[in-house]
């Protein structure tokens, strides 16, 4: 059973705008992605020691199916070089990271950030670090991830609010990075992405903590801002677990992506970052594609520590639930286990079926031209999408024609067949489609065959852009 808070997938009845178009626009286009790793710190994930500045995760999440050991899965993909955890300076005493009981829930492991002092030398200052890293390194070279999605809940500690009293800005907290072509290798055309939490200097009052990212060319020991963004109007919360969505396409000022969409345990989903510009070097004729990144990091400078310790607390925070897929994911909706809309009255039933994904079929009882059923999902981000539906033909079906919050999509499809037939139909492509609940309507049109029935198993809504 999967533990309480595991991926929970919350489908509303919001209805939104959807509108059709003819062709792909190759700028943002973007490959369907699959899973290459996931954790949720669970039973099996082993945090040991590497030596005085690493540590590593090794083992298997047994709280996963599939694609959870941290050695096989995540290491040894094509796609990934070398996992590590680093902290650059000091002890376990200044510093450590920790797989340990959620603070709020017993039945749940999570990964602990704990930053008391900082101890890394740079010019006139010290800095603190915490990090996972996904490195291209000599043994185990990372082939490039050209397209790279995450997913990961984070829960700021309540310790972490002291960082609104700071009377002066923040400009740097940062929680993930994305390097393309890093400084560190050599390379003549360094360049980064810094999400972060940022917070203005207090004009007589406390200034809250506001997501942040921005990119920069690093070349020759100097940094040029190529884009950023704020999200202010976000609320950053502690204390409560935070899912973040973090989305990369390598690519130019036409054809880069970054995106990052944040969800509150018990919010809605709110879309911070929607960047199309430049993901690597302006000036790299040949780069590379994302083969260093940071995906839970907390990295800052000593003021910040040390005025959240000298007014009582330790900077601290926590990660859950770690995702990563080499693209954008596809979506597959179970019908059985769809938010359901209004229906036109006719029965609705499960039916188990080991030939039915997840082994159960929904069988709609129509009887009639003009019956419909609604059912409501869930879509990442604003884009195209491929929208296709997994059936059960027979003898007694029907035939339907779908729409998407009110806008028919594709033309009429059959579900006859002389005898049970599954299939995946493919119901238009290149939909565009907004973030948010879409409501997907089946209305029967007429039969081919005995009956009016219609046998639905899932619903398959396929990135494009």
């Amino acid at each position: 059973m999967r533990k309480q808070g595991k991926r929970v997938v919350k489908l509303l009845g919001c209805l939104g705008m959807l509108s059709l178009v003819i062709s792909v626009s190759t700028a943002f286009a973007a490959t369907p992605g699959s899973v290459i790793f996931q954790s949720g710190f669970e039973s099996g994930s082993t945090l040991s020691q590497l030596d005085a500045q690493d540590d590593d995760i090794t083992g298997t999440d047994t709280s996963y199916a599939t694609k959870n050991n941290w050695v096989t899965d995540l290491e040894g993909n094509s796609q990934i070089g070398t996992f590590k955890i680093q902290y650059e300076g000091g002890a376990a005493t200044d510093r450590y990271a920790s797989i340990i009981t959620d603070p709020a829930y017993s039945g749940n492991k999570v990964l602990h950030y704990w930053l008391k002092n900082a101890t890394i030398q740079d010019t006139g200052f010290l800095k603190g670090r915490i990090q996972t890293s996904i490195y291209d390194e000599t043994g185990n070279p990372q082939q490039s991830l050209n397209e790279m999605y995450y997913k990961v809940r984070l829960k700021l500690h309540p310790d972490m609010q002291k960082l609104e009293s700071f009377s002066n800005a923040i400009p740097w907290l940062t929680l993930a990075e994305f390097w393309n072509d890093p400084t560190w290798t050599g390379s003549s055309y360094p360049f980064r992405i810094t999400f972060g939490l940022n917070k203005d200097a207090n004009a007589g009052s406390n200034k809250p903590l506001y997501f942040s990212v921005n990119s920069e060319n690093m070349e020759n020991n100097t940094r040029v801002e190529i884009w950023r963004a704020d999200a202010k109007s976000f609320t950053v919360s502690y204390n409560q677990w935070i899912t973040l969505e973090f989305y990369y396409k390598k690519g130019d000022a036409s054809t880069g992506r970054f995106y990052v969409a944040a969800t509150p345990s018990g919010g809605s989903r709110q879309i911070l970052f929607d960047v199309k510009n430049w993901t690597y070097n302006t000036h790299n004729a040949s780069p590379v594609g994302l083969a260093n990144f940071n995906p839970m990091k907390l990295y800052t400078g000593e003021e910040y520590i040390n005025h959240i310790r000298n007014n009582g607390g330790i900077m601290q925070l926590y990660w859950d639930n770690f995702e990563l897929w080499n693209g954008w994911p596809q979506a597959v909706y179970q019908a059985e286990s769809m938010t359901l809309g209004t229906t036109s009255g006719e029965t609705l039933t499960n039916s188990s079926d080991v030939n039915c994904s997840g082994g159960v079929c929904q069988i709609f009882d129509s009887n009639g031209v003009g019956d419909y059923i609604n059912y409501f999902a869930n879509v990442s981000h604003d884009g195209k999408y491929d929208i296709k539906v997994g059936v059960k033909k027979m003898s007694t079906r029907g035939k339907f024609q779908m729409s998407i919050d009110g806008v028919n999509i594709g033309t009429a499809q059959d579900l006859y067949a002389a005898s049970a037939q599954y299939t995946e139909l493919t119901i238009a492509n290149d939909v565009q489609l907004a973030a948010g609940d879409r409501r997907f309507k089946f209305y029967v049109t007429g039969t081919s065959g005995t009956g009016y029935q219609l046998g639905i198993d899932y619903i398959k809504i396929i990135p494009k852009d």
